[in-house]
């Protein structure tokens, strides 16, 4: 329907002059959630402020929006008729998975013009093929389940989040997740054998298959994943699967530092032949904050020491966790091996192996609830920055001494995944602290991009732009690459109704 010939009809009939808000606020929403009522039924159309609200912020209440409604497809044929009605109408389209991104990147602006697309329904397994070691899923399948299916059936999805309970494989695709695994199995990307995506317009793409390889022309697949829904709508993804890992040893270790932590990632990944599954970096503020807000968690060692890692290595082969001769598990073994070289020298100061799954558990909980522990404690300066393993050291060292100058309460949380370079580098508001943050954080961002760009690094590693990077984007990345990446947009999405406002 064309709301401008309608409204211009209205005026004729009544000739009177007509207020076009007063119009759309009372006559165009009604028609928009009969049409789309007619699309996904009444139940899955959300209009009511209550129910809206939790769609219409993100994860960390930083970003607030308004919408038409919530639409909540089941199929792709549904997804499909939204974005051609939308099209038809110019309504802007949000897709949605878990809703716990750090960017903004899900929210809608304030216009209220928006169609908040939530996958949540689409959350069918459709395939998994044991003998091409794939699976087929939509786009609203939660991360957790995806990990418990195919690991009954003996297999591995390793894409590994602190967020698995919630977020969807659409939203970790939309902003190419990188997780804790990332160091053996790689991003979403080298996880990823074919998409389905709907544009707009509701032209369906199919780009499901489980070839491996496969040079037929532009790399469309690869495109929309990063691409965080501002080009089409991932509603179903072709999955790489591996074999289960049947025995894990899993240490933690004070270290000297940030350069010691990269050595030590090096000998254990020649040691224990590869099979590093993850090696997180863990500053000692990451403990303060931690257990301030989970006091329960124990502390992994005595004293909490200045820079820490968390390291685990996999195994397929069952003997791997069947006690030897000599009463030690070879994996087990590997580690101690390997941290015991290391504390001669003077790599590591203080040392833990777990000896049990528990054990194991309560070394991962520290690093799984470091998120949520930032986001308790009020304010926070969240970044997500990558940089080359040789730059790691220098990096941190003068972003602690810069920020010292800035506030010297802050807590320096810089943690993650130190297999790519990947540093969630978090700056939580100290208990002292005797001014305001928020003045602080414009100059602690400064700062961080500063000398990001100093060694070459990038300013978003696997969280995505969304709202909160997209000016600093467009000054780090050069205009013909800017200029590249918004003719594609254009291409795809000519009125701009896409995801508008993200990344570009």
């Amino acid at each position: 329907m064309n709301w401008a010939k309608l409204l211009m009809t209205d005026c004729a009939a009544h000739l009177r002059p007509v207020n076009y808000s007063d119009y759309v606020e009372n006559y165009m929403p009604n028609s928009i959630i009969d049409s789309l009522t007619k699309i996904v039924g009444a139940k899955s159309v959300l209009n009511a402020a209550a129910e809206m609200a939790p769609f219409l912020s993100d994860w960390h209440d930083r970003y607030h929006g308004k919408a038409h409604a919530v639409v909540l497809p089941a199929t792709t044929d549904e997804v499909s008729q939204v974005m051609a009605f939308a099209e038809s109408e110019n309504i802007v389209v949000v897709p949605q998975g878990g809703n716990t991104g750090f960017m903004g990147g899900a929210t809608p602006d304030a216009t209220g013009n928006t169609i908040l697309l939530s996958l949540r329904r689409m959350n069918t397994i459709r395939d998994i093929d044991v003998q091409n070691m794939s699976m087929t899923v939509e786009a609203g399948c939660i991360l957790q389940n995806l990990h418990d299916i195919t690991e009954e059936k003996g297999l591995y999805f390793p894409l590994n989040l602190a967020a698995k309970g919630s977020c969807t494989i659409g939203g970790n695709l939309g902003t190419n997740a990188g997780g804790l695994n990332v160091v053996r199995y790689g991003s979403a990307r080298q996880l990823t054998l074919g998409l389905e995506v709907v544009l707009m317009g509701g032209k369906v793409i199919d780009l499901l298959g489980g070839l491996r390889k496969d040079n037929t022309g532009y790399d469309l697949k690869n495109l929309f994943i990063g691409s965080e829904g501002t080009l089409g709508i991932i509603t179903a993804a072709t999955l790489r699967l591996f074999p289960l890992p049947v025995a894990r040893s899993t240490a933690f270790a004070e270290v000297r530092d940030v350069e010691a932590a990269v050595t030590l990632l090096h000998r254990l990944q020649a040691a224990s032949g590869g099979t590093v599954e993850a090696f997180e970096l863990i500053p000692a503020d990451i403990l303060h904050v931690l257990f301030d807000k989970f006091p329960n968690i124990p502390q992994p060692l005595k004293t909490r020491g200045a820079m820490n890692v968390l390291m685990e290595i996999a195994s397929t082969n069952p003997a791997s966790g069947n006690v030897d001769a000599t009463g030690s598990l070879p994996l087990n073994q590997i580690i101690e091996d390997v941290l015991a070289s290391a504390f001669e020298d003077g790599l590591v100061i203080d040392a833990t192996i777990a000896t049990s799954d528990a054990q194991r558990q309560s070394l991962w909980d520290v690093r799984e609830n470091a998120p949520e522990s930032h986001k308790l404690s009020g304010n926070v300066a969240r970044s997500d920055v990558s940089l080359s393993q040789s730059d790691l050291a220098p990096f941190y060292a003068e972003m602690v001494a810069g920020i010292k100058e800035i506030d010297p309460t802050i807590w320096i949380c810089g943690y993650g995944h130190l297999g790519d370079g990947n540093l969630h580098f978090n700056l939580v508001e100290g208990p002292n602290s005797n001014s305001d943050f928020n003045e602080k954080v414009p100059h602690l961002y400064e700062l961080l991009y500063r000398n990001v760009a100093k060694y070459n690094g990038s300013i978003s590693a696997e969280h995505g732009i969304g709202q909160t990077k997209r000016d600093q984007l467009a000054s780090v990345k050069s205009p013909e690459i800017m200029d590249t990446m918004r003719a594609i947009k254009t291409a795809l999405d000519p009125k701009n109704l896409m995801n508008p406002g993200k990344i570009l």
